[in-house]
């Protein structure tokens, strides 16, 4: 009995070969092997490849024996008689061999084929049956380097190899080697249809078929049938389009037994399976056997480690496998994803069983889940997915869920949206009454429900910025809760150092590092140190005592990063506010350094402090080195954080920061935009209230430059002298610079610079023993010529202040604080006019006043005057007249 000629002659191409550039690469290398396996799943390119080989090694002289195994190999028989007619169309004169020949004779032919060195190719060899597999293996050891051998299947390889790759005589190929780039599957992409596709349609073909040729190809017939029907159709390919399906079941699916079938279903709704996953979805002891049998046969499942412990399914495949179980059997889908939600819950996976909880589509189910997995969620973070998913639900599935609705409740405040917190809370506190009503909580239960329903409350009032109530309660739930609850302790604790700190509270520091070590719940003194010095630093640092707060930052810093290592979040909690206080002291060069380096890691731990100083002297050193969009950018991320947070503080901080850089530079509409942006929350003047807080103080901060700006002098200065005096009389040093800075800034626009140099000397005078220098340099041209008149003329005296106001002088006047690439275009200038001061410095040069300069340029006449006032101060002049000169004489004007 004869053979079928389509056993030996290779397949004809459908479409012209495209040369692809890591198969060229991989010729020599399987040319000089003994073996090569080709392992991937159906669709994959093998045989396209191996036909590119084997007309290579055509050209070459050397004979190309082609063995299809699916077109008509059944035994070992049939084997032999293809191996007998596939030698004789190569060239190799084996007529009349055939099955009748000895099968040590067929080893002995191929071992003694000398130079001629034949290429043995095998097509679909997972069809193979054993004996024929085991001859090959015989055959493989025999012919050493007289043959070649190349062996495509599409599971795992069929014949023995571990012999082969450690002895060098290997070459493995994999679907990953055949899977088509992003340039080589576009460029077939164009080829089938014809012509180049619309930037978003060819994405779409690129990502669903991941590389997979024949789905490649598909997508791109589908697409051309498509298009030539409608050329406006949306085409999309997916594995439930039916000519996907319709392959993926003629080719893996049909030809499958049951039990594998069902494995294959049911684990389709796993994106990553590993052996406990599979079993705890098919109820199977047998998993990781299955596992194994499913990737050895090529099924679409690819290995996502080494150890081929977790594996995915092909993305198309599992779509098509997904989508008809969905379809056609939803309640198995349900309760497939039921049982992998309360695996996942049991194995410390709460997002993942989340996820299947929701897809189970079953509400109440998912209302289960939720409340058991919220406390763990909210500890970890994801806090934001627990409110996506809960809120949809309606209230009679969720109001006997004590957890869930608390950590609804938690979200509702970071959002403040109080109303909504109040009632969730109280449900939640229904629920406990309920619960020691009817025997459901021990007292542990409703001893620890009762404390986390407390915690809500203070938080409540923290959103509402009730720092009054906070402190006070605070400290109660602290002192209960002891040990027994990390993150409510430390929460609490950080809310509580934000009341005492935005009090102005700035007292007792032996019982703050009690109540910290006590909130940290770690043995020993050291680590609880980390958090106590970066905590009472930057009351430290607002007091002015500088050196006290240095020393405490510097040994925290380092006991961290022996802790943790450098870059740790651990260590960022005393590196940026260590940042902050080198940038205030002047080394800006140190302090970028631990900002860079420490603020994408201060999220670990969030504190509002360590936010604040990463975020607020990242944006102050990019400004001081000219960059105003990159400060205004990480402003803008640093506020997008706050809302995100719920952090009221740093939002306020954020935004007085904002407006200075605005104020500065000129944009006084964009300024006026970033205060209103900021939610201040202000009605009338803000003068410091009976209970008046940072945050306050910040918004006010704010207002004033704006109101500086809108020419309200007597208004700013009123409210400015209101903060001074409350200032100095709490001890927050630094806050009382800022505000005598404001005041010499409105004296000069009063017209009143005797006043304001006395401003300026008291500043200088108070922040000389903290070291403080950029706070003078920040606030730009107005205080630098201030301290030069205040300083620059006259007997220097020998004072510390002195000694301080004349370092400062030289900073301002002597050249740029931080190093740039760029060299001074305007030279001759202390800094660069903006352009809004020299479209003014125009239409004065033609003669207006100030009131038709503002009619032209939207500006009040007091706004103009203090551009004016800014005017002189770069240009080194006091009169109009002299602005204009000097500036033609720098090029300015023409």
């Amino acid at each position: 009995m004869g053979i079928a000629q389509t056993t030996i002659l290779p397949p004809r191409a459908a479409r012209p070969i495209i040369v692809r550039e890591s198969l060229a690469r991989l010729t020599e290398a399987v040319g000089n092997a003994r073996v090569t396996t080709v392992c991937a799943p159906a669709g994959s390119g093998k045989t396209t490849a191996m036909l590119y080989w084997a007309d290579e090694f055509r050209k070459a002289g050397r004979p190309v024996l082609w063995l299809a195994a699916r077109a008509g190999i059944s035994d070992m028989r049939s084997f032999l008689l293809a191996l007998e007619a596939a030698g004789v169309a190569a060239g190799l004169g084996w007529k009349g061999a055939g099955a009748g020949v000895r099968q040590d004779d067929w080893l002995a032919a191929f071992a003694g084929s000398g130079d001629a060195r034949p290429v043995l190719v095998i097509d679909d060899a997972q069809t193979l049956s054993q004996d024929i597999l085991d001859f090959l293996t015989q055959l493989i050891a025999s012919a050493r380097d007289s043959l070649t051998t190349i062996i495509a299947s599409r599971g795992t390889s069929q014949i023995p190899i571990a012999r082969m790759r450690a002895l060098g005589f290997l070459v493995e190929v994999g679907y990953a080697d055949l899977c088509w780039s992003a340039k080589e599957a576009t460029e077939l992409v164009h080829r089938t249809v014809g012509h180049p596709l619309d930037a978003g349609d060819l994405q779409h073909i690129l990502v669903d078929t991941e590389g997979w040729v024949a789905g490649i190809v598909l997508a791109s017939d589908l697409y051309k049938r498509e298009k030539e029907k409608d050329a406006r159709a949306v085409v999309r390919p997916t594995g439930l389009r039916h000519e996907f399906a319709e392959f993926f079941h003629e080719e893996i699916f049909n030809h499958q037994v049951t039990d594998v079938r069902n494995f294959l279903v049911d684990t389709s709704i796993l994106e990553e399976l590993t052996p406990s996953a599979c079993a705890a979805v098919t109820g199977s002891d047998e998993a990781r056997a299955m596992l194994d049998r499913v990737f050895a046969a090529g099924l679409f499942l690819n290995a996502t480690d080494r150890e081929r412990s977790r594996y995915s399914y092909y993305k198309m495949f599992r779509d098509m496998v997904l989508g008809r179980l969905m379809d056609r059997a939803p309640a198995r889908a349900a309760e497939l994803h039921r049982r992998a939600s309360r695996h996942f819950a049991d194995t410390d996976q709460p997002l993942d069983a989340l996820e299947h909880a929701k897809l189970s589509r079953d509400q109440a189910f998912l209302a289960e889940q939720l409340d058991r997995l919220a406390v763990g969620l909210t500890y970890s973070g994801y806090l934001y997915r627990v409110d996506e998913l809960g809120s949809e639900l309606p209230w009679k599935l969720m109001s006997n869920r004590p957890m869930l609705l608390l950590a609804l409740a938690w979200r509702r405040i970071r959002t403040l949206a109080f109303s909504s917190a109040e009632k969730l809370i109280e449900a939640a506190r229904l629920c406990l009454e309920s619960g020691v009503e009817d025997g459901s909580y021990d007292s542990h239960d409703a001893d620890r429900l009762g404390n986390m329903i407390r915690h809500r409350r203070i938080m409540l009032e923290a959103g509402r910025d009730n720092m009054a109530a906070v402190e006070q309660a605070a400290e109660a739930l602290l002192a209960d809760l002891g040990d027994d609850d990390a993150y409510l302790s430390c929460t609490l604790l950080a809310q509580l150092m934000a009341a005492r700190r935005e009090l102005y509270h700035f007292h007792d520091m032996l019982k703050l590092e009690a109540e910290t070590r006590k909130a940290l719940g770690r043995p020993g003194s050291q680590f609880a140190s980390i958090a106590l010095k970066a905590s009472v630093a930057p009351t430290l640092m607002a007091q002015g005592k500088t050196e006290f707060a240095r020393q405490f930052l510097d040994e925290s810093l380092e006991l961290a990063q022996s802790i943790q290592g450098e870059g740790s979040g651990l260590a960022a909690l005393p590196a940026l506010p260590l940042a902050e206080l080198l940038y205030e002291c002047g080394d800006l060069e140190k302090a970028g350094m631990l900002v860079e380096r420490y603020l994408p890691a201060v999220r670990q731990w969030g504190f509002v402090d360590q936010l604040a100083s990463g975020y607020l002297v990242r944006a102050r050193l990019a400004a001081a080195r000219g960059e105003l969009q990159s400060a205004l950018s990480g402003l803008q991320e640093a506020h997008l954080v706050a809302i995100e947070c719920g952090l009221d503080r740093l939002r306020a901080f954020v935004v007085a920061e904002q407006v200075r850089i605005l104020v500065k530079n000129g944009q006084l509409e964009e300024a006026e935009a970033a205060f209103a942006a900021g939610d201040p929350r202000i009605d009338g003047e803000p003068v410091p209230s009976f209970n008046p807080t940072r945050r306050n103080e910040s918004i006010a901060v704010a207002w004033l430059r704006l109101e500086m700006q809108r020419h309200r002098l007597s208004r700013a200065r009123k409210v400015a002298m209101r903060w001074l005096e409350f200032v100095k009389h709490s001890g927050a040093t630094r806050s009382a610079v800022t505000f005598e800075l404001l005041l010499a800034e409105i004296a000069v626009l009063k017209g009143n610079r005797s006043e304001a140099r006395r401003a300026v000397r008291t500043a200088v005078e108070m922040a000389e023993p903290a070291g403080w220098t950029r706070v003078f340099i920040d606030e730009g041209e107005v205080i630098a010529s201030l301290m030069t008149e205040a300083y620059a003329n006259g007997p220097t005296l020998e004072t510390p202040a002195d000694r301080f106001a004349a370092t400062l002088v030289s900073a301002m006047r002597g050249g740029p604080a931080i190093e740039t690439e760029e060299d001074d275009e305007d030279y001759g200038l202390s800094s660069r006019l903006a352009a809004r001061e020299i479209d003014i410095l125009v239409m004065v040069s033609g003669g207006l006043r100030n009131r038709e300069i503002g009619d032209r340029l939207g500006l009040t006449e007091g706004t103009v005057k203090w551009y004016m006032q800014q005017i002189y101060d770069k240009l080194g002049v006091r009169r109009r007249p002299q602005a204009v000169i000097r500036a033609r004489q720098l090029g300015l004007l023409p």
